[in-house]
């Protein structure tokens, strides 16, 4: 897998993002993981995210959403929700969002809402692949579970 390395300068934070593209160009999935202050859990974290997502998305409605583990056996959640970006086509989207390692992560699985039941089962498999390799580069489960 190709990887970039990034040395940070001492006082800086690090945000990172990874885009994948269907093949058509109809759906994309965009995990990215960004710093955390110690005391925001996955609780706090999916709550956060869901208040920018109904003050910043225009005729935001969520579907549903639910606890699970994600990034390959992270305690996290699944939010499904529909909104209607400015050129006026509505999107469906799947988040799945965890925190370890002082980091929040988060998967963001976008479709035109007339192409969603489409490709909703490989989104979903698209996300449930999906894996955290914290420091040391172990499994998710392995770098959530470490002492500190």
């Amino acid at each position: 897998m190709n990887e970039l390395s990034v040395r940070v300068p001492e006082g800086w934070l690090r945000k990172e993002s990874t885009t994948l593209l269907h093949p058509e160009g109809s759906a994309n999935v965009i995990a990215s993981t960004e710093p955390l202050s110690d005391d925001i859990d996955a609780q706090r974290y999916v709550d956060a995210q869901g208040e920018l997502l109904r003050t910043e998305f225009p005729s935001y409605r969520e579907f549903r959403i639910e606890r699970m583990l994600v990034f390959g056996g992270l305690d996290g959640f699944m939010r499904l929700f529909e909104w209607t970006p400015p050129d006026g086509t509505p999107v469906t989207q799947m988040q799945i969002y965890a925190v370890a390692n002082g980091r929040g992560i988060t998967a963001t699985a976008t479709c035109p809402t007339s192409f969603f039941k489409e490709v909703e089962l490989l989104l979903v498999s698209v996300l449930d692949g999906l894996s955290f390799l914290g420091e040391g580069h172990g499994s998710a489960a392995e770098s959530s579970n470490q002492p500190s």
